[in-house]
């Protein structure tokens, strides 16, 4: 989570990445394979930072269900970054 858990639109603590590269560490130093999920803030001005510091999976809720097009900010956040 990159939000306080309770309720969504909530804006991100970018300091949480710091967990999510913790976790990229973690998952490299044991030669472990799993994905890093990261939800809570997700928009078009913060995916990128989830994006590098290891996540694997994104979850958007508000992003898309507040947006004027929803199709288009999906298409904008799964593109190739």
């Amino acid at each position: 989570m990159t939000v306080n858990p309770g309720f969504g639109g909530q804006v991100m603590i970018h300091q949480c990445l710091r967990k999510v590269e913790a976790l990229v560490q973690m998952r490299r130093d044991a030669g472990l394979d799993f994905l890093i999920e990261v939800d809570g803030g997700i928009n078009r001005e913060t995916i990128g930072e989830a994006l590098n510091a290891g996540a694997d999976v994104i979850v958007a809720g508000s992003a898309l269900f507040s947006a004027k097009d929803p199709a288009g900010e999906v298409a904008f956040l799964r593109r190739p970054w």
